[in-house]
């Protein structure tokens, strides 16, 4: 008896201490978890939902601005001088050509960008979308879509770049990183099987099993949202943490010049000595083989040269033209290292580009459900509080009964 006595004992003891210690960091993961979600609600809300309609960007405008893409054919008929031409006549009397931006896709029409003669400001630019086979001018309008740029302002920085709204959302993401994870180890199950614990739970409140059982479908998803959206809020500090393991390209400098440049100075030569026909065909002899055009940038007074860009399997290659001489200089995209390839693969991953309709659906869910989260997880806190309270009345009953 003795001998089994203490070997119950030699069992128990550790048992029972791990058991508290279990206990004490579940309820501090809790509390992070709780003070977290509730805390920072309402930057995570709008950024998820803010998230949540630019992955769907490019379908919106398609759906939204229909008429842009009313296209008769891909093939691009006429020249470019006509496209320009064309849109001129619709742009009206002062606006200068900045940018043609040609089809890198089956179904995109072919966009002129052009300065309006009362510009406010360098990216004050108006744009018209024309029809590649025909050079039909199918609507004009603003470059930028207003609303999809107000999502992307408040998602990237909440719309206070002065104020480092960048390394707000940033912590943003730090934060949300954490409640992934620690709603994982919370929701965890002890004594049922996985299978049984990702069903709905009888003994659970409504409120309490949707902020279980969605939270752990998108956990791991909304995980890699948030460290993808960290990684890109801090570019020096995970450039630098990358340079540790791994090869980085330096920073690429902004070109100088181009008619976003600096003070809104740099405008567009009224009158070039080339046209961007015979700009694309030097360009092209010039630039590496198999390459395909997507934008030509027209002189400016800074920068009295052409800019095309040209689509290659490595990147995109720029092929410089001089106006006055009809020089091309080709630069070839620097090879990619491995530093910027997991770059470029966090980038995708955050923006669902390159990784199919199913991830895009997984952001798109991913970004709306910390509304609910907010939501189930503040009536969770409040029952929380409700029962807490109610305990303490009890005891503090219990006390006075056994005081008199």
């Amino acid at each position: 008896m003795h001998f089994h006595y203490y070997n119950q004992y030699q069992l128990t003891g550790p048992q029972t201490m791990t058991a508290k210690t279990r206990g004490r960091l579940r309820k501090l993961w809790l509390d992070i978890h709780l003070w977290l979600g509730v805390g920072l609600c309402l930057l995570s809300v709008p950024v998820g939902i803010t998230g949540s309609v630019l992955v769907w960007h490019d379908q919106l405008e398609t759906v939204t601005e229909s008429q842009r893409y009313a296209l008769t054919g891909d093939a691009r008929g006429p020249s470019l001088a006509t496209f320009a031409d064309n849109a001129m006549e619709r742009l009206g009397d002062g606006a200068r050509i900045t940018q043609i931006r040609l089809p890198a896709e089956t179904g995109e029409p072919v966009v002129v960008v052009a300065r309006p003669a009362r510009a406010t400001g360098p990216r004050d630019t108006v744009s018209a979308w024309m029809d590649p086979p025909t050079a039909a001018v199918l609507d004009v309008g603003p470059s930028t879509n207003a609303f999809m740029q107000l999502m992307h302002n408040f998602h990237g920085n909440l719309l206070v770049p002065q104020f480092s709204g960048r390394q707000i959302v940033g912590w943003v993401g730090v934060a949300m990183l954490i409640l992934s994870l620690s709603g994982i180890y919370l929701w965890w199950p002890k004594r049922l099987s996985l299978v049984r614990a990702l069903g709905w739970r009888k003994a659970m409140r409504p409120s309490a099993n949707l902020h279980h059982l969605f939270g752990i479908w998108i956990a791991i998803p909304l995980a890699i949202l948030s460290f993808t959206g960290m990684y890109i809020s801090f570019p020096q500090t995970t450039r630098a943490i990358v340079g540790t393991f791994a090869e980085v390209s330096p920073p690429r400098a902004r070109p100088p010049g181009g008619p976003g440049g600096p003070g809104g100075g740099n405008l567009p030569l009224t009158e070039t000595r080339m046209g961007p026909d015979a700009v694309l065909l030097a360009a092209v002899l010039a630039g590496p083989a198999g390459a395909l055009a997507t934008g030509i940038t027209l002189p400016t007074e800074q920068s009295p040269s052409w800019r095309v860009t040209l689509a290659t399997d490595g990147g995109n290659a720029t092929v410089s033209v001089e106006d006055a001489t009809g020089e091309a200089k080709a630069s070839l995209p620097p090879p990619v290292k491995s530093g910027d390839d997991l770059g470029r693969v966090m980038r995708r991953l955050h923006d669902g580009i390159g990784y199919g309709i199913v991830w895009q659906a997984v952001i798109f869910v991913g970004g709306l459900l910390p509304a609910l989260f907010a939501v189930t997880g503040i009536m969770m806190w409040l029952r929380r509080r409700k029962a807490n309270k109610a305990l303490a009345a009890k005891r503090k009953a219990a006390l006075a009964a056994s005081a008199s």
